[in-house]
């Protein structure tokens, strides 16, 4: 019986932490979104399986590179030392590329010149985007943040609002 007890204080404690941690990276991408005047996304709960399963690859291999085969589902990745970086200390190592973004036609969008030095904030921005799911893993140093979006953003050619 104890047990039980056990086993539902920490499926709900499991369940909470899962809304809270979806709730706080939707929020954080909707508040740039709208400061732009961009309809907000909403949150996918199939993007976020799959963000969560290579959020666990990357964590296991201890490195960043983008997953293959996505299907138009844009993706944004970001790790940091688990001690330091939580969730939201990862998506703002993205939102930080906002100072070098200019909405210009892709890949045109930078004032350092590379469109890599802001394609993770622009993929935020993205109007066309409707959709993100995010997942987190963590290993015995590293945490790895992987946001999946539909449609995807960044197309070559345009402007991202």
């Amino acid at each position: 019986m104890n047990k039980l007890i056990i086993f539902t204080i920490l499926s709900i404690f499991a369940i909470t932490a899962s809304a809270s941690f979806a709730s706080d990276c939707l929020n954080e991408h909707n508040k740039y979104r709208t400061m732009l005047g961009i309809s907000k996304l909403t949150y996918s709960n199939t993007l976020a399986s799959s963000a969560l399963k290579y959020a666990k690859t990357l964590a296991n291999r201890n490195g960043l590179g983008h997953s293959k085969g996505r299907n138009n589902i844009g993706e944004n990745l970001a790790m940091g030392t688990s001690r330091t970086f939580d969730h939201l200390a990862l998506i703002g190592l993205w939102t930080k590329e906002k100072k070098n973004f200019m909405n210009k036609k892709w890949p045109n969008v930078s004032r350092t010149g590379n469109w890599k030095d802001v394609a993770h904030y622009s993929q935020i921005v993205w109007r066309n985007t409707k959709q993100v799911g995010c997942g987190v893993a963590t290993n015995s140093k590293n945490r790895f943040i992987v946001c999946h979006y539909k449609p995807t953003g960044n197309w070559v050619g345009s402007f991202a609002y």
